[in-house]
């Protein structure tokens, strides 16, 4: 892969060890310095948002800037086209960006480690194998992280019984297994979670698997839907055209061949599927980073951010869980020290779901409508 080795980006001007006690013998001290305008850029992922602010580096590139991309992942899978590769509509070459030949011709170092934790008062990033990266500004995108130990405690046995999705990289080697056990025998499969993702993700279950028993238990656990009553029920109406099931009692626990509901009934299900993706990973908890309070929030703390996806505690730290139209111009108006350029990150743009073979369900301005014109539209747009 293209871009200069992870030495090159090692920290210069940084004090991680009163974060990481344990480099204190192999980082050097010295205050963080501070910039009008700033210099060093660390992308922390290879996430759709920062795949979009990468490839407009192509055509305007940021002169001054020291921009480093930290993934391990030298292909990355587009969440947007989960859906169709599970139905088997879209093959796995068509998902996946090469991130070398998206930096390719730019300034932009690849860091190929993993991120470890972080600092937010000393600007730091530990990565996997000890060493420290320094920022002057950040941009989280990793995609959805599940807090595993969070949501082991609020439904026990989900990390010895459920499939998670995300992290994406791991299911998409799992899925194809699951799918032979169904050509063998019909399955009884349990999308749990994730209102619109779950929405989706049990359609494709249906339409790769015909004879297979599909249900779809939307988690207590998610935040409550942002969506109008009116596309609600047009996705319970195609739920049910596709013999879907749809649950709306908690999960309390996961065993062999049966979720456990909150009121001691059992739903019979051979694989669940967790697409509990609104949950904050577990190294996110000590940062530094303002976080929300709400002992209620069981599957983990949720990050504070303003408008502009900032932290509202360190601005200088961008968090973007999945997608964000805004987050390339943001990134570009800080590093310009241009923060009237800012933008707020809203609702309104049209939004395309997955709706069964060759259909899509499209959302605009609170409208929706259905069929296969929004499928040929949903392709045309890659949304």
């Amino acid at each position: 892969m293209t871009g200069t080795p992870i030495e090159a980006v090692a920290p210069e001007a940084s004090d991680p060890s009163s974060a990481f006690p344990e480099l204190s013998e192999v980082a050097p001290a010295g205050p963080v310095a501070s910039y009008r305008r700033p210099t060093r850029l660390l992308l922390w992922g290879a996430g759709p948002a920062h795949l979009r602010f990468l490839k407009s580096l192509q055509s305007r590139p940021i002169a001054h800037a020291e921009i480093t991309l930290l993934t391990q992942h030298t292909q990355v899978f587009s969440q947007r086209m989960l859906a169709g590769f599970m139905a088997n509509e879209t093959p796995l070459t068509q998902c996946l960006t090469d991130v070398a030949q998206l930096i390719k011709g730019t300034e932009v170092r690849w860091a190929g480690r993993q991120g470890r934790a972080m600092d937010a008062d000393s600007r730091t990033v530990l990565l996997d194998d000890r060493q420290v990266l320094d920022y002057d500004v950040l941009s989280i995108n990793i995609g959805a992280q599940p807090h595993r130990e969070a949501i082991e405690r609020a439904m026990p046995g989900a990390r010895e019984h459920g499939l998670f999705i995300p992290p994406i990289e791991g299911f998409i080697q799992q899925w194809p297994k699951v799918c032979d056990m169904g050509r063998s025998r019909a399955l009884r499969i349990a999308v749990i979670g994730h209102c619109l993702a779950g929405f989706e993700l049990a359609l494709a279950v249906r339409q790769r698997m015909p004879t297979a028993a599909v249900t779809w238990v939307p988690a207590p656990q998610d935040p409550p839907r942002d969506y109008s009553d009116a596309l609600h029920q047009r996705i319970l109406a195609t739920l049910r055209s596709q013999r879907v099931t749809v649950l709306y009692e908690p999960v309390a626990a996961f065993e062999r061949d049966d979720v456990v509901l909150a009121s001691g009934a059992r739903l019979a299900c051979d694989v669940p599927l967790l697409v509990l993706s609104q949950s904050t990973p577990a190294w996110l908890q000590d940062t530094g980073l303002a976080d929300s309070a709400d002992s209620s929030l069981a599957l983990g703390q949720h990050l504070l951010m303003d408008p502009h996806q900032r932290s509202t505690s360190h601005p200088e730290v961008f968090f973007v869980q999945e997608d964000s139209p805004v987050l390339p111009g943001n990134l570009r108006a800080v590093m310009e020290a241009e923060p009237g350029k800012l933008q707020i990150a809203k609702p309104g743009q049209a939004q395309f779901l997955y709706a069964g073979a060759d259909h899509a369900l499209a959302i605009w301005r609170g409208h929706c409508f259905q069929g296969r014109l929004a499928g040929w539209l949903k392709q045309l747009l890659k949304a």
